[in-house]
């Protein structure tokens, strides 16, 4: 539960090309064990950002950071920080740093080589900006290739533009479009949407499967720009 909870919040896109929209914006999230509310945030200063992604409530909390530099309108990921306790029942953490190598210490640890890899490889937010970029950009589907976070195998993750359809949110509508991740051999679902007038903000996500229904809905954007 947790490996999927991680995953699914770890790609959920956010935000349309290199040039990043700082903001900050409140989120529901709704799972079949867990109702948190959380705050997501990014910065930019000099080309460095920053994202988080935060919530706690009254049995325990869940922190995920990334760092990430701007080159030339690429985006290159080099660090990424989860912790997540609650109760007696889930205390982890891992922490990515992405230099000659991508180191994983924490729960996990494995090294990979970076000179191995033919493709460009991003941690799990910082992924979030490529989709967003190329939804941005009006590309019917996307791939991107992440580490898995147990092991470091080099894994692509597919994803295809699917509909539009409205969402009102804190008494305004936005326009979305709507992205889903292509898994073959597999019933497990997983959608996106992007506010096109935010510069294609995430603004809803929807994953199920067998084990139940996640689901995290923005609910009061905070700042933007």
């Amino acid at each position: 539960m947790l490996y999927r909870l991680l995953l699914f919040i770890s790609l959920m896109p956010l935000w349309a090309q290199a040039e990043v929209t700082p903001f900050k914006a409140e989120f529901l999230f709704k799972g079949p064990v867990l109702t948190l509310t959380t705050v997501r945030e990014m910065s930019v200063d000099n080309n460095l950002g920053r994202f988080t992604f935060s919530g706690k409530n009254a049995i325990g909390n869940l922190k995920i950071s990334s760092t990430f530099s701007i080159n030339n309108d690429e985006l290159e990921s080099l660090d990424y920080e989860f912790r997540a306790r609650a109760a007696l029942i889930i205390n982890r953490k891992q922490k990515l740093v992405f230099d000659e190598n991508i180191a994983s210490s924490g729960d996990h640890d494995w090294v990979i080589s970076k000179e191995s890899i033919s493709n460009k490889i991003l941690d799990p937010l910082t992924a979030q900006l490529a989709l967003a970029s190329k939804i941005a950009q009006g590309k019917q589907e996307v791939t991107l290739f992440l580490p898995n976070l147990k092991n470091g195998e080099i894994e692509s993750n597919e994803f295809m533009l699917v509909q539009a359809e409205s969402l009102v949110i804190d008494g305004i509508e936005y326009e979305c479009a709507v992205a889903q991740r292509i898994r073959e051999n597999d019933n497990r679902v997983t959608k996106y949407w992007f506010a096109k007038s935010l510069d294609y903000l995430l603004v809803k996500t929807v994953d199920v499967d067998d084990n139940g229904t996640v689901e995290m809905t923005m609910t009061k954007l905070l700042s933007f720009g």
